[in-house]
């Protein structure tokens, strides 16, 4: 144990601090109190933080005040401190202590585990947090992620729309996908032939400083590639409606009462909506789907409103709910009457910081499994680059004649047209499913689990939104014939591929809420989530492939558990199988 501190390099950084308080914020990130090994280095350390946080000088005399207040001034520690020499190499002896402070809390995580106060998972839990305690927030920037099930316009999009700013992937998908569903709205439904059948309702959230995201960029072009000038025509023709509405109002107004009596009063023209207003009150709301019964997308610049709206309004809530699921919704109006919604669809985007998402989060959000609804992507500043004023090169037109060509497809059809998978595709996405849903039930908190089978059911969505767009884009019309209502077996592995992104962006979130005491059940780490999977396995053992599908874990994490010796590695004809050591 002796070799697991070193006295001088803690003398010598807490030296350099009081000498030079003016980096005292700077060096701090790298710090924590527990880096320091004896209780009076401790003590003086919390000190510091105590008169920073106070903006009170970081001087003698304040600190021994500091101490003093709770008994633990100790006049020979801080001596020791102020005759030692400031450090120019500061830096490297945080280094140091950093990797001593690791390789103390794994000496007693392994001497609690030889005594038998703790489990062979818990040692691996306290071990992984121990070499995770100074990993740097760059190590959170994404890596270059590549696709292998990427349809032909899906792929040609995504990679059109992440060129403008170098956008995270998953903000580019959430953008994406909330567009392309909106288009489609009630017109399309898809099942799975057995007991699920969805509409395309795709709710995502980004989770992103502001400033850096360039959101109105990225919703700019989305909406010209997905709609074209359709939502634009619509104003003009509303406009055009509105006035000839005012001259036949006029008109009908200034007729004689008999007159007046046998003619119709003109009707006022109702705006053709596919994208909706992000404002105005739930009934505005309602009324709005009223008139436009096919549903749409809405665009938030800033989510934070939006979500204490729901949380503020119960009867907002169930609105919202219900234009999830696509169920019906009636409600009796307040200067009278009935409004019924047959298929109250709404696709919806929108960014948020991670401080305002935490602000108007409630605890039972996640558990209620309203917050499940939404997929997330989840990033850091240091998951943007700088952004670049540049030229722009995306064939916008190209897309936007794709919109066009599904608005007209559906054209003739008064309800959603249902789609389904094809025989070999239901009995994959079955089993898949199913192994899918048993690895949450048996190593997922129930917070966790409302994330996964939403996630699950979102795959069908991801399917059916691709199948429109590739052949709308191939100007195919899928609806002329009963067999091409069927889902082929490519864009179901292609929306495990988006899927996946997805699933990484709900971690991140589930961690975010962990850290800040929004949820009611503490989470796992993915070392402990695995070796569940593998006590329930019958030999003690999985595939490679089942590991990878864990959540919190991936191919990179499950070949540092296997080098650093937390799992074994063993082939079986070619096949690779994991067990615990």
């Amino acid at each position: 144990m002796n070799e697991n501190y070193n006295i001088n390099a803690e003398q010598a950084v807490l030296s350099s601090l009081l000498y030079a308080p003016e980096r005292f914020t700077e060096y701090s990130k790298e710090l924590n109190k527990d880096i320091f090994f004896p209780i009076g280095h401790k003590n003086i350390y919390e000190a510091m933080l105590a008169l920073n946080e106070r903006n009170l000088p970081i001087e003698e005399e304040f600190i021994k005040k500091e101490l003093s207040k709770n008994g633990n001034f100790d006049e020979n520690v801080l001596i020791q401190i102020m005759v030692k020499t400031p450090s120019n190499y500061i830096v490297n002896y945080i280094k140091e202590l950093q990797e001593l402070h690791i390789k103390r809390e794994i000496y007693e995580a392994t001497i609690k585990f030889q005594h038998g106060e703790i489990d062979h998972i818990k040692l691996s839990s306290l071990i992984t947090k121990a070499n995770s305690l100074y990993k740097k927030e760059e190590e959170s920037k994404l890596p270059k992620r590549e696709y292998e099930h990427l349809t032909p316009f899906m792929k040609s999009l995504f990679y059109d729309l992440k060129s403008i700013n170098e956008y995270p992937d998953g903000m580019v998908f959430s953008v994406m996908l909330a567009s392309m569903a909106g288009l489609i709205g009630a017109r399309a439904k898809i099942t799975n032939t057995k007991n699920i059948t969805v509409f395309p309702v795709i709710w995502s959230m980004i989770v992103a400083p502001s400033s850096l995201a360039a959101k109105s960029t990225l919703y700019k072009f989305a909406k010209e590639c997905v709609f074209g000038d359709i939502q634009n025509r619509y104003y003009d023709e509303y406009e055009e409606e509105k006035i000839n509405y005012k001259t036949l109002y006029k008109g009908y107004m200034a007729l004689p009462k008999e007159e007046k009596l046998q003619t119709d009063e003109p009707e006022e023209p109702v705006l053709k909506q596919l994208i909706f207003h992000a404002g105005g009150t739930p009934e505005a709301k309602i009324k709005s789907l009223h008139h436009n019964p096919k549903g749409g997308v809405v665009f938030y610049d800033e989510m934070k409103s939006e979500l204490e709206k729901g949380n503020s309004n119960e009867e907002y809530k169930a609105l919202k709910t219900s234009l999830f699921d696509g169920s019906v919704f009636h409600k009796e109006l307040v200067k009278g009457g009935t409004m019924i919604l047959r298929t109250p669809i709404l696709s919806e985007v929108g960014l948020i910081t991670e401080k305002w998402l935490l602000d108007a989060t409630h605890k039972n959000d996640i558990a209620s499994g309203y917050m499940a609804r939404y997929l997330f992507s989840v990033h850091p500043k240091l998951d943007f680059k700088p952004l670049q004023i540049k030229d722009i090169h995306i064939d916008k037109k190209k897309y936007a004649e794709v919109g066009e060509f599904i608005l007209d497809m559906f054209e003739k059809y008064d309800e959603p047209v249902e789609f389904r998978l094809s025989k070999n595709v239901v009995h994959k996405y079955i089993e898949w499913f199913n192994a899918y849903s048993s690895d949450a039930f048996y190593t997922e908190t129930e917070e966790e689990i409302a994330s996964s089978v939403r996630l699950g059911t979102y795959v069908l969505k991801f399917m059916l939104i691709s199948y429109i767009f590739n052949n709308a884009y191939k100007k195919i019309d899928i609806l002329a014939s009963d067999n091409m209502l069927e889902i082929p077996e490519e864009y179901f592995y292609e929306a495990l591929e988006i899927m996946q992104i997805f699933r990484e962006g709900s971690d991140k979130l589930l961690s975010l809420f962990d850290k800040a005491d929004k949820l009611n059940y503490k989470i796992d780490d993915y070392v402990q989530k695995l070796y569940k999977k593998i006590d329930k396995s019958p030999n003690g053992k999985i595939k490679r492939s089942a590991a990878v599908n864990t959540r919190g874990l991936n191919r990179e994490k499950i070949d540092h558990l296997i080098a650093t010796g937390m799992l074994i590695s063993t082939k079986i004809d070619r096949t690779e199988y994991l067990s615990k050591p």
